[in-house]
């Protein structure tokens, strides 16, 4: 993910992430962010309240403020989209402490690659009112 913007400071959040196969967000849901996406590159799969959606470049994905969704890149090529979050903080925050930071401009994961604790980053969720729904 790039970030482009900051919540503290703009009152939104707005990121670039890039999806390579397989990638994306587990069912999840949050009352306090509304959030949209803007697919720029591929097809990405998106459940929203039970309906699936196969967006594609140039399509607009909004998500019902407190709807159960998720989404991911289910074909072999490398997706691309925008993600605007408002107010933000939620997802900049998660986004930040779970994350990995990388040099800028470098597309590869860390070597070794970070292992990450599933439950940890569900507790960090909910301490910023990100629900993951199982």
């Amino acid at each position: 993910m790039d970030f482009h913007t900051s919540s503290e400071e703009d009152g939104y959040f707005l990121c670039t992430a890039t999806l390579s196969s397989g990638a994306g967000a587990p069912p999840n849901r949050h009352p306090n962010d509304q959030e949209s996406f803007f697919v720029q590159k591929g097809l990405v799969e998106f459940t929203v309240g039970g309906e699936r959606i196969h967006a594609k470049p140039g399509q607009f994905v909004k998500m019902p403020r407190g709807e159960i969704h998720s989404f991911r890149n289910s074909t072999d090529e490398e997706a691309e989209m925008l993600i605007l979050n408002v107010p933000g903080s939620i997802h900049e925050n998660v986004f930040r402490i779970c994350g990995t930071k990388l040099s800028p401009g470098s597309r590869d994961w860390p070597s070794p690659e970070p292992d990450l604790d599933m439950d940890w980053v569900a507790k960090i969720c909910a301490d910023e009112g990100l629900e993951i729904v199982s």
